[in-house]
């Protein structure tokens, strides 16, 4: 389970943060035949790495230049790294390259070129995730697409006091808070390496002495279409 620093009315804490448990647990698949069960492998499919353009026919009738048949079904035993070759020196990967992000429009045309940004996570550093601005969560749950969600874990007495407060708070008014990362508390959640930034929001719910407080995520927000023109009526 990840820890998250955050911060509220003055007083912070490092709190658990982790999945929200499925409702219902999963049921386990398990195939199987008449000989017994059945698992999954990785294994070669002995392909070689050949131009179908440079193929002649005497080529492809004296042998099988496409294929690797000693290579075939041989099973892997640890996960292969992606790499970048030369096509004129397959032997010797590529390492002087930048990645780009390319940002297309709603009709597909390319908008923007820009170097892509490796972010690190930035739930537990130096400075607290910091509860921002609240608003109602009747709007949150119909301006904003949700992506995933986490629960906000106590450790102790003092953080289960901490959390149940800032749960009651949120619930007793029906609201969600911003949550921001950075000096200021203005800056998106990245939960995990290379992952994407998040806008985040914190709901909170309280039933007796139990209490639940939910962070989700969101990267896209719901608008409304634009009203369709009524069609006019040819003048007489």
């Amino acid at each position: 389970m990840n820890l998250l620093f955050l911060e509220h009315a003055g007083k912070s804490a490092r709190v658990g943060f982790a999945s929200v448990p499925d409702e219902r647990p999963r049921p386990k698949l398990t195939q199987t035949t008449t000989t017994g069960a059945v698992a999954r492998l990785k294994v070669t499919n002995g392909l070689a790495p050949v131009d179908p353009f440079k193929l002649t026919s005497a080529e492809v009738a004296s042998k099988d230049p496409e294929l690797a048949l000693t290579q075939v079904g041989r099973r892997l035993d640890v996960e292969l790294t992606a790499a970048w070759f030369n096509p004129a020196d397959p032997a010797k990967p590529v390492g002087e390259f930048k990645e780009l992000d390319v940002v297309f429009d709603p009709q597909g045309n390319e908008k923007e070129r820009r170097p892509r940004v490796l972010r690190v996570p930035n739930l537990n550093t130096l400075h607290p995730i910091k509860v921002g601005r609240r608003f109602p969560l009747s709007e949150a749950l119909t301006q904003f697409v949700f992506r995933a969600s986490h629960q906000l874990v106590h450790e102790d007495g003092l953080t289960q006091e901490f959390l149940f407060g800032l749960a009651r708070e949120l619930h007793e008014k029906q609201e969600v808070a911003f949550l921001g990362a950075g000096p200021k508390g203005n800056q998106p959640l990245v939960v995990r390496e290379k992952g994407s930034p998040w806008r985040a929001f914190l709901a909170g719910e309280v039933r007796g002495e139990e209490y639940r407080l939910v962070v989700l995520l969101s990267d896209q927000e719901l608008k409304r279409p634009a009203p369709i023109p009524a069609p006019t009526t040819p003048a007489a």
